[in-house]
């Protein structure tokens, strides 16, 4: 007859076991991975592509994934899809030569090409410090200025030595801070409120409003680009308000669209 700690120890045996079972039969992402790069070489671009999405959905991002992910859309000529993974693998400094060069290819392959106005400084600046600092290291360096530059500036009341330069230094240095501060706050608006996307679909019109009848602003094409104005969009569950490349405003449907 099994006493309680043989039951216990069965239960603790069986539940090992199926631990270890569950993790032997999940492939780990370096095998899929792997396995979804063999596919790529030997031309099984579907099936490379549903090993490459799992990994996406996985949350296993990499601009290694992206990089292979726009090859092999290119290959079966879904060029919005690839311009899209592309722009995404540009992000990691691993692969920003190698996507560089790929993203020129396929821009060469658009049948037709959308008209480009120059950002604005601003928007140049901000994307920048978008991409490469952050909002959130922006508000730190700037809240650490702001205590420095006050901590200097108090200091000319209990030290004798140049308080004219140090009462100079702590004002400059707070105003720094509350301009990083300020940044800070704006660059974070600016993620939250804009994003870019790429159209990924062969044709659709931009309207002036979220209706299929609304009246036509422009023709828009596969691997065009759009800023994305999430704040107008969001009372439109099917749509997005776009900015085009040419400066153009209007309505396009999500389903043309992959949000960066």
């Amino acid at each position: 007859m099994l006493t309680g700690n043989h039951r216990i120890y069965i239960l603790l045996t069986f539940l090992l076991c199926c631990t270890l079972l569950a993790a032997y039969g999940q492939q780990s992402p370096q095998a899929t991975f792997d396995q979804a790069n063999t596919e790529l070489k030997s031309g099984n671009y579907s099936e490379a592509l549903s090993l490459y999405k799992s990994l996406e959905d996985q949350k296993n991002h990499s601009g290694a994934l992206f990089l292979n992910m726009g090859i092999a859309y290119q290959r079966i000529d879904s060029l919005g899809m690839s311009k899209f993974y592309l722009l995404k693998a540009l992000r990691f400094e691993e692969t920003e030569n190698q996507a560089s060069k790929a993203l020129k290819y396929v821009e060469s392959q658009f049948s037709r090409q959308s008209a480009v106005l120059p950002k604005f400084p601003w928007d140049v600046a901000t994307d920048w410090l978008r991409h490469n600092i952050g909002a959130s290291n922006i508000l730190l360096i700037g809240i650490i200025l702001l205590n420095l530059g006050m901590l200097t500036f108090v200091s000319r009341w209990f030290i004798n030595w140049y308080p004219h330069y140090l009462r100079i230094s702590g004002l400059s240095t707070i105003i720094i801070s509350l301009l990083l501060i300020a940044c800070g706050f704006y660059t974070d608006y600016v993620s939250n409120r804009y994003s870019k996307a790429v159209m990924v679909t062969e044709e659709v019109p931009v309207v002036e409003r979220p209706k299929k009848e609304a009246p036509l602003v422009s023709q828009a094409f596969e691997g065009y680009t759009f800023t994305v104005d999430h704040y107008r969009s969001r009372k439109n569950e099917y749509w997005s308000y776009v900015r085009m490349s040419n400066g153009l405003y209007g309505w396009i449907p999500n389903s043309e669209i992959r949000i960066l």
